[in-house]
């Protein structure tokens, strides 16, 4: 019985100083976060005039956690960082009269890692007056 405890030592000892000899294992591949982009109103949205809530619903990453959301309004104002997953913007009036600008909104989605998510939305935003007002139209 001795020596079968004796064994079984040497066994468990062996097997733990094997252990120190591996390669590090490799590391994993960072996720990159993951949202939705949800926006309020949809419609009308008049330039100049119309705040926009957007919101960055289930943002979540899989290995880490989220950090900061960049908000792109494509319209030609400064990015906006954020720790928060909402915020709220005005489309810029414009020159243009008498039609509807689509905008393309970039969210990117930035995790513990530096990993990027991204979403993107379309904005449909009216510069005033109104394509269907009379002025527009010609009648």
């Amino acid at each position: 019985m001795r020596s079968l405890v004796r064994g079984s030592v040497l066994v468990v000892a062996a097997a733990l100083c094997a252990c120190e000899d591996l390669p590090e294992a490799p590391g994993l591949a960072n996720v990159p976060p993951t949202a939705t982009v949800y926006m309020t109103p949809v419609a009308p949205i008049y330039a100049g005039q119309t705040p926009v809530a957007f919101a960055a619903v289930g943002a979540r990453d899989l290995d880490g956690s989220v950090v900061s959301f960049v908000w792109n309004f494509g319209d030609g104002t400064p990015e906006v960082s954020t720790p928060d997953a909402s915020v709220q913007h005005v489309f810029p009036d414009t020159a243009a009269r008498c039609l509807n600008m689509t905008y393309g909104v970039l969210l990117a989605i930035v995790d513990d890692k530096g990993g990027r998510g991204f979403v993107t939305q379309n904005v449909t935003v009216t510069e005033l007056p109104a394509p269907s007002a009379p002025e527009c139209t010609g009648r």
